[in-house]
């Protein structure tokens, strides 16, 4: 490897536990990473402890409750998560009672998830705290700091399917 290339490879990440100043303030991608992380276990404890809902499955949740007989593909294309993911999470929620699988009637390869009403009431009585969670968490930026933020993520979200290949 060139001396070049050497300084051209990304630094490494912080180590567990580390501060959030060890972030490179110059790599946006490991700062996004490391805030993503730290927002999934804001939300971890809170939804596993009180609800014992996992992330993924308050996922499938939100999106069904917010798109009525999504599929798995579709909650999996929304989130940009592994399909194993969401295959778990349908899965428990579905032995749960939660939700439930039906053919749709248009296209009989896919199924169509539903909100039981035993799902409906979860999803209701998470969604306070969620909502809490959300503003603790994005108190930090002014109202202008939160439109530019939305903004530039839209916009790298936009971009990043393009680079897939």
């Amino acid at each position: 490897m060139t001396r070049t290339a050497r300084a051209q490879k990304p630094p490494a990440p912080a180590p567990a536990g580390a501060s959030a100043d060890s972030v490179p303030v110059d790599n946006i991608l490991a700062a996004v990473h490391v805030l993503s992380s730290r927002i999934s276990r804001a939300f971890d404890a809170k939804l596993a402890k009180a609800y014992d809902v996992s992330p993924p499955e308050w996922r499938v949740l939100l999106t069904l409750a917010q798109h009525p007989e999504a599929s798995a593909n579709e909650i999996t294309a929304a989130w940009a998560m592994e399909k194993m993911a969401v295959s778990r999470a349908v899965r428990r929620l579905e032995r749960l009672g939660r939700i439930r699988r039906q053919v749709d009637g248009a296209d009989r390869r896919r199924y169509a998830l539903i909100l039981t009403p035993e799902g409906r009431r979860l999803y209701r009585r998470i969604l306070p705290m969620a909502n809490a969670r959300y503003r603790e968490i994005t108190a930090v930026l002014t109202h202008a700091e939160r439109a530019m933020l939305r903004r530039a993520l839209a916009k790298l979200n936009r971009h990043i399917p393009g680079l897939q290949d």
